[in-house]
C-alpha cells in the first residue's frame, strides 16, 4: 500500500510539472497570437486601400499561429502521456479513443495521409485526379496495435480523439508497420452513400446496396421509402446497369465462334511461330487487325510511319478478309489471316459504335492478342486509326521507366465511368507482358468473350475482366496518365482544352503516338486527320483493293502499292473551324 501511495504521489507532482508548463506555454501562445492580431490591425488600417501584400502578410501570421497551437496541443499529449506512464499510449480504450473494445480485432487506430503522396508510394495503376483541398487526403485504418506506427506519441495520436480530429502523418511513417494494406477507392458518386467495414472473415470484393425495389427483373431505380438491398457495383439511381449476364442467345453464338476458333488451335499456333519468328524484335510483336472497311485508316498508318522515318518491320497484321491481306502484304506488312476465324466477319466498317462489324472487330481483338501472347511474345496491341510520331517500343522497352514493374499498360481512355473503372483503360493501344498472369487473362477473356457479344464493347469485357485478375492474381496493370504528353487521343481532341491540341499540330509538345479514337466512324476519322495535317494516303487508293489499285495506276505484280498510295507530303483539307488544325480553317 506504501508502494501505490508513493507512485500515485510521484505521478501527481509529473502532473502539476506537466500543467506548470502547459500553463506557460498557453499564456505565451495567447500573448504571441494577441500580438499578431494586433499587428494585423494596425497593418489593416494603416494600409487600407493598398495591394495584395498586406492580405499575404495577414494570412502567413494566422498560419503560424495554427502551427503554434498544434504544437502546442503535440506537446499537451506527449507530456500527459508520459505523466501518466504511458498507459494511454498503449491502450486503444482509454478515454477519448477513436475505437471501442467492440472494434479490437479489426479497427485499433486511424490517421489522415497526403494523398498525392499516397498514391506516389502506391502506385495500383489506376488513374488519378490529382489531390484537391476537398479530396486531397486518404484515411488510413489500423486493424492491430502492431500495425501503428513505431513513435509512442505519433500511436497515441492514431487511437485517441484528443479533441482536434484525426491527426495527419507522412505516408512511409503512417505504413511503416503496415505488412499488408487492403487499398479502396470510393466517391461521392451520385447517391447519399455510406461506407460500411465489417469486422469478419477478409473478402476483397466491394459489395454494394441501394434503396430499391426487391424484383431483380424490374429496372432498380433509387427509391427511398424501400430497405437497402443488394444491387450490381454498375446500378445508377436512374436504374441504369451496363453489367448484364449475357442472355442465351449470345452464349450460343459465342459458343459456336469458339468451338471454331479451338479446333484447329494448335495449327495455328504452329503457322504462327514461323511468321513470328521473323517479325520479332527483342520478343516484341505489334499486333494490328483489320477489315477492308477500315483499311484507309491501315494504309495511312503505314504511310505516316513511313514519312517520318519510323521502322514498322516488326507489325503482323490479322487481316479478316482476304482483300485486307492482299493490301496489308503489298504495303511491306507480315500477315497471318485465319479463314476458319475470320469468315464471318463483316468486311464493311463500322457505321457507329456497337453495330455488328464493330463487335466483330471486337472479337477479332481477342483472338490475335490471345495468340501472340500464348506464344510467349511481349506485344505491343494497337487499332488502326493511330499514327505514330515515334516508336513507341523505344517507351515500354526503357530499362529506365518508372513505371516498368507492371505486367500491362494502357492509354488513358479518358471516360470515368463506371463501365471501365477504376482503371479507364483504352483497349485500343496496349503493351503486354507476356507471363503467367497476362497469360491467364486474356485466356480467361477468350472464354468469357460471350460478355463482348451482350455489352457491345471489347473495352467493358477486358477491363472486368483485368479488375478480377488484379484482386486475385496480383494483375499489374498501369492506365497512362491522360495529363502525359506522350500518349493522347479522343479524349484531348474532342474534351480536354484546345490549347494542347494546338500546340500538338504546332509542333510545340512531343507525343509519341496520337489515337482518333471517341470518334463516331471512319469518315469522321479521316477528316480530323487531314485537318491535322496527319493523312497521307493518296485519295486514288481510298476504299480499293490491290487489284483495283494496280489497275489504276499500271502497276506490275510484285510492285508495292506504298509507292502511288503514300502521299510525300500530308494531304490537308479543311473541314471544321472548331477543330484543330494545321493551318487556318475558317
Amino acid at each position: 500500500m506504501v508502494q501505490i501511495s508513493r507512485s500515485k504521489k510521484s505521478s501527481s507532482r509529473a502532473i502539476s510539472i506537466v500543467h506548470i508548463f502547459l500553463t506557460f506555454m498557453l499564456c505565451a501562445f495567447s500573448f504571441y497570437t494577441g500580438t499578431l492580431s494586433a499587428t494585423s490591425s494596425d497593418c489593416s488600417s494603416s494600409h487600407s486601400g493598398a495591394n495584395d501584400g498586406v492580405g499575404n502578410s495577414s494570412t502567413a501570421q494566422n498560419v503560424d499561429a495554427t502551427k503554434i497551437e498544434a504544437i502546442v496541443q503535440q506537446r499537451l499529449q506527449a507530456e500527459l502521456s508520459k505523466a501518466s506512464g504511458g498507459s494511454k499510449k498503449n491502450s486503444a480504450k482509454t478515454e477519448g479513443s477513436f475505437f471501442t473494445k467492440s472494434t479490437d480485432e479489426f479497427l485499433v487506430g486511424v490517421t489522415r495521409v497526403n494523398k498525392d503522396s499516397f498514391v506516389e508510394k502506391f502506385d495500383s495503376g489506376n488513374p488519378m485526379y490529382a489531390g484537391k483541398q476537398k479530396n486531397g487526403e486518404v484515411l488510413l485504418f489500423y486493424n492491430t496495435p502492431k500495425a501503428l506506427p513505431t513513435s509512442e506519441d505519433l500511436k497515441y495520436q492514431a487511437m485517441s480523439n484528443n479533441g482536434s480530429g484525426i491527426g495527419l502523418m507522412d505516408v512511409s511513417t503512417a505504413t511503416e508497420n503496415c505488412d499488408t494494406m487492403n487499398v479502396v477507392q470510393t466517391g461521392r458518386g451520385n447517391t447519399r452513400q455510406c461506407l460500411a467495414i465489417v469486422g469478419d472473415f477478409e473478402s476483397y470484393h466491394v459489395q454494394r446496396w441501394m434503396r430499391t425495389i426487391a424484383d431483380a427483373d424490374l429496372v432498380r431505380k433509387l427509391n427511398r421509402d424501400e430497405p437497402l438491398r443488394q444491387i450490381g457495383r454498375g446500378n445508377d439511381a436512374e436504374g441504369h446497369n451496363p453489367f448484364q449476364p449475357p442472355h442465351n442467345g449470345n452464349i450460343k453464338t459465342h459458343q459456336k465462334f469458339l468451338q471454331k476458333f479451338l479446333e484447329t488451335y494448335d495449327d495455328k499456333i504452329a503457322e504462327l511461330k514461323v511468321i513470328a519468328t521473323k517479325v520479332a524484335v527483342k520478343n516484341t510483336i505489334i499486333v494490328m487487325t483489320c477489315n477492308f472497311g477500315q483499311s484507309e485508316l491501315l494504309m495511312n498508318f503505314v504511310c505516316n510511319a513511313k514519312s517520318k522515318g519510323l521502322n514498322i518491320s516488326n507489325i503482323l497484321v490479322f487481316p479478316t478478309d482476304e482483300e485486307t491481306k492482299e493490301l496489308a502484304e503489298s504495303l511491306g506488312l507480315a500477315t497471318y489471316y485465319d479463314k476458319e476465324a475470320f469468315g464471318d466477319t463483316p468486311s464493311s466498317e463500322a457505321q457507329h459504335y456497337g453495330d455488328r462489324a464493330f463487335v466483330a472487330m471486337m472479337l477479332a481483338k481477342v483472338l490475335c492478342v490471345q495468340l501472340i501472347n500464348h506464344m510467349g511474345y511481349d506485344l505491343l496491341f494497337q487499332d488502326v486509326d493511330i499514327v505514330w510520331y515515334k516508336d513507341p517500343l523505344e517507351y515500354f522497352h526503357d530499362d529506365n521507366n518508372p513505371l516498368r514493374d507492371f505486367d500491362m499498360y494502357f492509354q488513358d481512355d479518358g471516360a470515368r465511368s463506371s463501365r471501365f473503372a477504376p482503371l479507364s483503360a483504352n483497349t485500343g493501344f496496349y503493351f503486354v507482358r507476356s507471363n503467367s498472369r497476362t497469360n491467364y487473362l486474356f485466356q480467361s477473356l477468350l472464354y468469357n468473350s460471350d460478355q463482348i457479344i451482350q455489352s457491345h464493347s471489347h473495352q467493358e469485357a477486358l477491363v472486368q475482366t483485368m479488375n478480377e485478375h488484379i484482386s486475385l492474381f496480383g494483375l499489374r496493370v498501369k492506365t497512362l496518365s491522360r495529363d502525359m504528353d506522350e500518349f493522347p487521343g479522343g479524349w484531348h481532341y474532342h474534351r480536354k482544352n484546345k490549347d494542347f491540341m494546338m500546340k500538338l499540330v504546332k509542333e510545340e509538345v512531343s507525343p509519341i503516338i496520337f489515337h482518333m479514337s471517341w470518334t463516331k466512324n471512319k469518315i469522321n476519322k479521316i477528316k480530323f486527320y487531314q485537318q491535322m495535317g496527319q493523312w497521307y494516303v493518296n485519295d486514288m487508293c481510298i476504299a480499293h483493293t490491290k487489284p483495283e489499285i494496280m489497275g489504276n495506276h499500271d502497276m506490275k505484280e510484285g510492285e508495292s502499292i506504298a509507292d502511288p498510295c503514300c502521299l510525300s507530303e500530308p494531304n490537308l483539307v479543311c473541314h471544321y473551324r472548331d477543330k484543330p488544325s494545321k493551318i487556318p480553317c475558317r
